[in-house]
């Protein structure tokens, strides 16, 4: 009898279960990615590919080498400027973090009210716009101006400031004073106060354990805001252009000049792919010395700062009282100089105004070239917000679905447009819009401006989706909800405030920007900056300080509006 033949082994097939979770989950990743096509997409054909195209230009125009590199340090004009900029911008930082780290510890140590009142003051030039801004530090600058007449008290009367190089760093270092103060203020709010005080009853001086304790702890939010600042300055090209001269140009001036009238992208490519190197080099060794540390509490307490609406304000020293008075001042003089000089009856840049008038307001809404502009720039913002949000609202829930390999390289490709300097962004899309027949079209500013403003959806968009409770989706679902359905009625209501954040920061984004506009404009296509730009460097014409009032409506009231919003929304929420 024939012995019976072994069974074949079993395999272990996996629950159903995990199979479906499994399906689920590749789905997940599946509908991801095309969620992601079409922002990546865009960036590539907006951003990389132009960007590249400037590189191999850098290295082939006029002839095959590194020439063009070579010339940054072996050409002296060049060298100089090279030098300039990057002392233009390591003072400005260095500056900035004197006026913005006592304003910051400040703001830790006063009660809730005061504080609001010290955060809105920050946020007030981010709500103002910066040509508006250095419209005003022109008057403030000129000769005979606010600023010569108070030196005039002190026998310095005859220094000239517009035109120099202190001028510019005078100005941006008030535009860039926000980007300072927040970060430290969001790493000393995590610092527990008690530590300085408990490093007094070691017997340490009051000085020596703030600066044994308290600076080290408080040293992330310095770096990051010092390097973000540093960044941000060496790509400044309209401060310099309004506020400085030819005999002290900055890097982006003569980028400027290469680019648009020499036609000499080689060189203006060289220059534009050094700014960034220096960009990325300086970025990824902030990110480095910041991760070394961070702030510290107490052990088994909650942070000092996290405090509650009875809480009491800590002592705030007569001489910090005055520092932060000073700095608040700076921060919003600009916008108190730009109102009433929309008012003024002269036909000079002066201020205090000698009389009012309601002239220029007239001329800016029946001049055809001020009409134009306006119709311009509220297109431009319009069609860049629409295109942005979709854009970036569809990349953002993308990105919630890929996993974690590749949602942060992700991620970084869709924010790289924000860590470029500006001023290579204006050339890279000069560049390319020139090849393809977009310079001096209306829909060549809306394009370039969406490859910018996109970021700012996807961030606005994804910090929501992460405060959200991913299982309510489920919830729907177990109750009956279809896919669309549940998308319709819990999770689109849910994002619906980090969409609106997002259009909005979109929206006044492209409504502020003047330096693509500028490389890219023509009689056709000029933005409200633009010919705001023009009326100073051109013609001088009086009209800027009624359209810089106008700007600055148009920039801060849909920035409010959103906040009004979002807030009335954070309260139903919650009720």
């Amino acid at each position: 009898m024939a012995a019976p033949t072994a069974a074949p082994p079993a395999t272990a097939d996996p629950p159903a279960g995990e199979r479906a979770a499994t399906g689920l989950l590749a789905r997940a990743h599946a509908a991801g990615w095309l969620l992601l096509l079409p922002a990546l997409v865009a960036l590539l054909f907006l951003f990389v590919l132009p960007l590249l195209t400037v590189v191999i230009d850098s290295v082939t125009d006029p002839s095959l080498g590194l020439g063009n590199y070579a010339s940054l340090f072996t050409d002296g004009y060049t060298l100089r400027v090279l030098g300039r900029t990057l002392l233009v911008g390591l003072v400005v930082a260095v500056v900035g973090v004197a006026l913005a780290y006592p304003y910051a510890y400040a703001m830790t140590l006063v009660g809730p009210t005061m504080r609001g009142v010290l955060v809105t003051v920050v946020l007030v030039p981010f709500w103002t716009s910066m040509l508006a801004r250095n419209f005003a530090w022109l008057v403030l600058m000129q000769d005979g101006g606010v600023i010569q007449s108070f030196l005039g008290l002190f026998g310095l009367g005859g220094v000239t400031l517009l035109g120099t190089t202190l001028a510019v760093g005078i100005s941006m270092t008030q535009v860039l004073l926000p980007f300072l103060v927040l970060p430290m203020y969001s790493a000393m709010e995590q610092i527990d106060g008690r530590l300085v005080a408990a490093g007094q009853s070691l017997g340490a001086p009051r000085m020596r354990a703030f600066r044994r304790v308290y600076l080290p702890l408080s040293a992330p939010g310095v770096v990051a805001g010092m390097s973000l600042v540093f960044v941000l300055a060496l790509g400044f090209y309209v401060t310099p252009a309004l506020l400085g001269s030819t005999r002290s140009a900055m890097i982006a001036q003569v980028i400027n000049v290469r680019a648009k009238e020499l036609l000499d992208f080689g060189g203006a490519g060289a220059m534009g792919i050094f700014l960034l190197v220096v960009t990325l080099a300086v970025l990824g060794l902030s990110r480095r010395w910041a991760g070394q540390g961070g702030p510290a509490v107490a052990a088994g307490s909650p942070p000092a700062r996290s405090r509650t609406g009875g809480e009491q304000a800590s002592e705030v020293r007569p001489w910090l009282r005055v520092h932060t008075t000073i700095v608040g001042i700076v921060l919003v003089a600009p916008t108190l100089v730009v109102i009433p000089m929309s008012f003024s009856s002269a036909e000079t840049f002066r201020f205090p105004p000698d009389g009012w008038s309601l002239r220029w307001y007239q001329e800016l809404f029946t001049s055809p070239e001020w009409l134009a502009a306006i119709i311009n720039s509220l297109q431009a913002g319009i069609y860049t917000a629409l295109f942005a949000t979709v854009l970036g609202t569809t990349a953002a829930f993308g990105l919630a679905r890929l996993n974690r390999r590749w949602r942060g390289s992700m991620n970084a490709f869709l924010l790289s447009p924000m860590i470029v300097p500006h001023i290579l962004v204006a050339l890279v899309v000069f560049a390319a819009f020139l090849r393809l027949g977009l310079n001096g079209t209306l829909i060549g500013i809306i394009l370039a401006h969406t490859a910018m403003a996109l970021p700012f959806v996807v961030i606005a968009v994804t910090a929501r989706l992460q405060g959200m409770d991913g299982r309510l989706t489920f919830v729907a679902a177990s109750l009956g909800a279809d896919p669309v359905s549940a998308f319709r009625r819990v999770t689109l209501p849910l994002v619906m405030p980090g969409i609106l954040s997002g259009a909005v920061l979109a929206f006044v984004t492209s409504l502020d920007e003047v330096v693509i506009a500028l490389f890219l404009q023509a009689p056709g296509a000029i933005t409200l900056p633009v010919q705001m730009f023009n009326s100073v460097t051109v013609q001088i014409d009086p009209t800027i300080s009624a359209a810089s009032s106008l700007m600055v409506v148009l920039v801060s009231v849909p920035i409010l509006l959103a906040q009004v919003v979002g807030g009335r929304r954070q309260r139903r929420s919650t009720r």
